[in-house]
């Protein structure tokens, strides 16, 4: 460590600052370390002995006419609390319209209520191992057994809700269209081309949280998890892929402007975190799934790029669950632009270093950034203080908008209003007037912007 900090060019370890996460359980459950104890990535910091079955992520704002930032004032039940189905959850007064109100889908527990995002998570209890569950979709979409897997929504080893659709075949008349529902909550164990029959498991499952970056326990949540501080360098992304992962950084170009390959990606990649410059091609994230690597950091990549290569659809709302191989972030967004420089040199002055990253991302309701951390544990030089964007706020200065609807757009800010404004959702906030690089003036909220 002292040897790669002695290297470490003096812009890079001035970006050296506290980082702090906050590691916890889904639901009360055992917590394995205590204050002071020292983690690195891999280290179990808190279990539940159960997996008490499928969330329910529910809209819950949107559904009630509220902001997310007043549902916690709306909620009937409180995080821990046990709903029954059909239970109201949450009401909201909506004046000249009347109430609203908020039925349980699921017999379960009130897993997380999101003042960010406006969502409530209600996770499905099981109360105890249940046997497995045959049904014969092949006669109800009626198709051969051996068509069966064409017609499949989910495939084996998914999770399915009770009453989603697993299963449809007919596409253009809805009259002829035929579709299989599952009967119960739980994972596809089996898919039958004899039989035409899918089995859907219930089965628990272990809940772990690991601790994600190397550093110091400083507080212990009871029955929840802790938090872990660690002198670090944190960057954020504007979009991302994939779950928490780590590994050691692999450089592969020589620049930011440069474009990520398949050819430059070998089997010494593997388990690396893969560093390009402009671009990502479609070639360079199939190869980089293929070798094993862990991630991969670009400034770019194509829409259909992702969709193709990853296997997944991109909706709005938040990503990080996806179940891939690969966790991406691009550094700048969608299209084709050079990775910004500040940002290339530093993560190529960290190469060898071991990173932690996650793709996680929701650009309404809260921003989350994907994140890229390296942890610097027993530095003892002076800490760069956290950058508080409004402060350096300034006329002219070069900014990023962090969300919708002009999420990732690069503008100067040519005017910084005085007193609050009234934006579409009526609220009054503090606002910005922003020239973007296509010469269109737009009005944002100061908490949607972050300087460059």
């Amino acid at each position: 460590m002292a040897d790669f900090l002695a290297d470490l060019p003096t812009n890079v370890k001035n970006q050296i600052t506290l980082v702090r996460k906050t590691r916890k359980l889904p639901l009360p459950g055992e917590v394995l370390v205590k204050v002071g104890d020292i983690v690195k990535p891999d280290t179990p910091i808190a279990k539940i002995a159960v997996k008490p079955g499928i969330p329910w992520v529910i809209p819950a704002a949107r559904l009630l006419g509220v902001e997310p930032a007043q549902l916690s004032k709306s909620m009937l039940k409180e995080i821990g609390d046990s709903v029954k189905t059909k239970e109201v959850f949450a009401r909201a007064e909506q004046g000249l319209y009347g109430r609203k109100e908020l039925e349980s889908p699921t017999d379960g527990v009130i897993e997380s209520i999101s003042d960010r995002s406006g969502r409530v998570t209600i996770r499905e209890e099981f109360g105890k191992e249940e046997p497995p569950v045959t049904f014969d979709v092949a006669f109800e979409i009626k198709c051969k057994p051996e068509e069966l897997p064409q017609h499949m929504l989910r495939t084996v080893g998914q999770e399915v809700k009770k009453d989603q659709m697993i299963a449809k075949k007919g596409e253009a008349q809805a009259f002829f269209t035929k579709t299989a529902l599952a009967p119960v909550s739980g994972i596809i164990s089996d898919i039958d081309t004899k039989t035409g029959k899918v089995t859907i498991s219930r089965p628990f499952r272990e809940v772990i949280v690991n601790a994600y970056i190397e550093g110091r326990v400083s507080e212990v949540m009871e029955t929840r998890g802790c938090v872990i501080e660690t002198p670090g360098i944190k960057i954020n992304g504007i979009f991302g892929l994939g779950r928490e992962t780590h590994g050691e950084i692999r450089v592969l170009v020589n620049g930011p402007d440069q474009v990520l390959e398949a050819d430059m990606i070998t089997g010494d990649c593997k388990d690396k975190i893969i560093i390009g410059g402009s671009f990502a091609t479609n070639d360079a994230l199939s190869k980089a799934i293929e070798v094993g690597a862990k991630g991969v950091v670009t400034g770019t990549a194509n829409y259909f790029n992702l969709t193709q290569s990853l296997g997944v659809k991109l909706g709005i709302g938040i990503t990080g669950q996806e179940d891939i191989p690969l966790t991406v972030i691009l550094m700048e967004g969608f299209g084709h632009l050079n990775m910004r420089r500040e940002v290339w040199e530093t993560l190529a002055a960290l190469e060898g270093m071991t990173a932690s990253m996650n793709g996680a991302t929701q650009i309404r309701a809260g921003a989350i950034r994907p994140e890229i951390i390296v942890s610097f544990f027993g530095y003892e030089g002076e800490l760069a203080k956290p950058v508080r964007y409004d402060i350096d706020l300034r006329q002219g200065a070069q900014i990023r908008i962090v969300n919708e609807p002009y999420f990732g757009a690069v503008g100067t800010i040519a005017e910084i209003t005085k007193e609050p404004v009234m934006i579409e959702t009526e609220a009054k906030v503090p606002v910005v007037k922003v020239l973007l690089a296509n010469g269109e003036q737009v009005v944002v909220p100061r908490a949607n912007v972050e300087m460059l």
